[in-house]
């Protein structure tokens, strides 16, 4: 069901934090990745000094990778930064939120954030298992459409899949935090084969709502605000 990636190994001359060494950190909290500025949720590196925190594939992110949707791969290029065009914010084509900070794009247009690449293929949803698939069939669980809009632009997004259960992999996002404030988040844990991340919500609290149109300038301050406290909870408000 999943989406096919590949990702080119050779090294870039990219450097996230070059003032101070970071090191690795044990899957454990939820963290504001100071590159992309999106939430991580598994294998991390961090600064001992300063309030760093970056996902392992922006630590070190390839120049090149590819992506594949429908039934063409696309090839992406590395962007230290990956600013708005004309004032229009780029999208993920995985999990359909903001590219705001670092980030792949393709020649057509099309845009990832670096973490998206290594989605993994399976997680466990309030003890169920669903699997990555790269397209939306059903409305989400969580947010009660299947189709997400900007304007009357539709935004693409990938979905965890399971029988008749589907969720953005945007929700999922918002899912992991709403389930590891409620301290009932599990990180997944690497070199364990039963190690799936674990996710335990309550799914009549629709927390988060579909539309991300009105919620983008929104998203930026309290990513903002995230990076400077380096407390993830401040993305939800």
């Amino acid at each position: 069901m999943g989406g096919e990636v590949s990702k080119n190994t050779k090294d870039t001359s990219y450097t996230i934090h070059p003032e101070h060494e970071l090191t690795l950190m044990e899957p454990r909290d939820p963290f504001y990745c100071t590159a992309c500025k999106e939430t991580g949720f598994s294998t991390g590196y961090g600064c001992s000094k300063c309030v760093v925190r970056v996902h392992q594939e922006c630590k070190s992110p390839s120049p090149e990778s590819s992506l594949r949707l429908k039934r063409k791969k696309h090839s992406l290029k590395f962007y230290p930064d990956m600013n708005a065009e004309n004032g229009k914010p780029r999208f993920c084509a995985v999990c359909s939120q903001p590219v705001r900070g670092c980030g792949y794009r393709s020649s057509s247009g099309k845009n990832c954030h670096p973490s998206c690449l290594t989605l993994p293929k399976s997680i466990m949803v309030n003890s169920a298992e669903l699997r990555l698939a790269n397209k939306m069939m059903l409305d989400c669980k969580w947010c009660g459409v299947m189709k997400r809009y900007i304007g009357k632009v539709k935004i693409r997004s990938w979905s965890y899949a399971r029988e008749n259960c589907e969720y953005h992999v945007g929700c999922v996002k918002d899912m992991v935090i709403e389930s590891w404030r409620n301290g009932e988040f599990v990180p997944a844990k690497e070199g364990d084969g039963a190690g799936q991340m674990h996710i335990k919500v309550d799914l009549s609290s629709r927390g988060i709502s579909g539309n991300l149109g009105s919620k983008l300038l929104e998203l930026a301050r309290k990513g903002t605000m995230a990076a400077m406290t380096g407390d993830p909870t401040d993305l939800l408000g």
